[in-house]
């Protein structure tokens, strides 16, 4: 079993999201500088202007994990779904919030 989906839960009642809209976003990954990188260049492909030195990282008690967590700027449902498909597709990526 996956255990990310590959899109945003449809409870979220995204008929109540309003575009443009600031969204903290956090992922749990295996740690590392692989991690980091991936991550990152998923945020520059759907946003140009997406700053890697905004990026918070914490790593978990064992340091088996990192969870990273950014703020992005959303401007329709359609790239919140292209978001996620690509984090979901990321092998070093184990949970999306």
């Amino acid at each position: 079993m996956n255990m990310l989906d590959r899109t945003p839960s449809r409870e979220l009642q995204e008929h109540l999201w309003v575009f443009p809209m600031d969204y903290p976003i956090k992922l749990i990954g295996l740690a590392g500088d692989e991690l980091r990188h991936a991550v990152i260049d998923i945020f520059l492909k759907h946003f140009p202007d997406f700053e890697g030195d905004s990026v918070s990282i914490t790593p978990s008690r064992t340091g088996k994990y990192h969870s990273i967590t950014a703020q992005l700027r959303f401007l329709e449902l359609e790239q919140v779904h292209a978001v996620y498909a690509d984090l979901a597709a990321c092998p070093l990526i184990k949970t999306a919030l």
